[in-house]
């Protein structure tokens, strides 16, 4: 947990959570539309990603969808890493999830991934997209673009090729409930759910350092509504309601590791973990990085709010040339 950003974040006021209601079962007629439409959507967001990682995506994916309460959720959900250059993850109708390869490489733990997709199974459960396109079918929403997650706007097709993206929200009350089924679910699955705020906080700063022009695709999560830091601040509420205490966890080694070698940006460079040497500062890690901005492309991609130097013998994400 990164508690100076947080401190700053959290504000005097309680969540108001409307009731969360989920459905038991994927309906034959979701599970018919996702069929017909996900052909078409790898095909859009530049195909599925094949590398090491996407195993360990998909695995992690069906441990939370399990805590949904859906029948056979395991097998009912098709977790998918999408070969995108953008900071995305969505689902559609009938149990399919996706997130793509450049949001991967933000995380620096399960818990955040299993965040991520909890929100994304909540929007399943709670059958969202059938609610928000009551008159739309998925091929005309796909025809605009793709559900999208924490903005929960749809980026347009063939987004992996730097297309314009276009956007369709779900409503503000639809992502507060999917966030909360998601920590709900991830908690369920043993992961901490203060990692939900953690990567909302890294989310909003890689839009924020996109924004300053430094060349990268345009992260598409925290983009627009419900605001950041109302997000941030609610997603600590509601770990906190789960009773779970509040802690700096150890850093997840094994994930770090598993993201060696995974493909960045449009696949130029690749991410690869190094280990802090004694001597090592913040200027002397991000040197080692490729392309513009590096000290603080560095620090949003391994969650650092200040400059203190990384523990010497812990992990860092260096992108370099591949």
């Amino acid at each position: 947990m990164k508690t100076p950003l947080f401190a700053a974040l959290l504000l005097a006021t309680t969540v108001t959570a409307s009731p969360v209601a989920a459905q038991q079962a994927i309906s034959a007629s979701d599970r018919q539309q996702g069929n017909a439409a996900h052909p078409q959507l790898m095909a859009e967001f530049g195909g599925a990603y094949t590398g090491p990682q996407a195993a360990y995506v998909a695995r992690i994916g069906k441990q939370v969808a399990v805590k949904s309460g859906l029948s056979n959720a395991a097998g009912d959900f098709t977790v998918t890493t999408l070969n995108s250059p953008v900071e995305n993850a969505f689902a559609i109708p009938g149990g399919y999830i996706y997130i793509t390869r450049q949001l991967l490489a933000l995380m620096n733990s399960d818990a955040e991934l299993a965040s991520v997709l909890g929100h994304e199974v909540g929007h399943v459960a709670a059958r969202h997209a059938a609610s928000r396109n009551k008159r739309s079918t998925i091929g005309s929403v796909l025809a605009a673009a793709a559900s999208m997650a924490t903005g929960s706007e749809l980026a347009g097709r063939a987004i992996g090729t730097g297309a314009q993206l276009y956007t369709l929200k779900y409503g503000r009350d639809q992502e507060y409930q999917a966030d909360a089924l998601g920590v709900r679910y991830m908690t369920a699955a043993g992961y901490d759910p203060y990692a939900a705020a953690d990567i909302l906080s890294a989310l909003d700063a890689s839009t924020g350092l996109a924004s300053n022009g430094t060349g990268r695709s345009q992260p598409t999560w925290m983009s627009s509504h419900p605001n950041s830091a109302d997000r941030v601040r609610r997603a600590v509420q509601l770990a906190a309601a789960t009773g779970r205490p509040e802690t700096t966890p150890p850093q997840d080694v094994r994930f770090l590791r598993m993201l060696d070698g995974l493909p960045y940006g449009q696949g130029r460079q690749v991410i690869r973990i190094a280990t802090v040497g004694p001597r090592d500062t913040i200027d002397t890690l991000s040197a080692r990085m490729a392309g513009d901005t590096k000290r603080e492309r560095f620090m949003v991609l391994n969650g650092l709010v200040d400059d203190r130097p990384p523990t010497p013998g812990s992990l860092v994400k260096l992108v370099v040339a591949g």
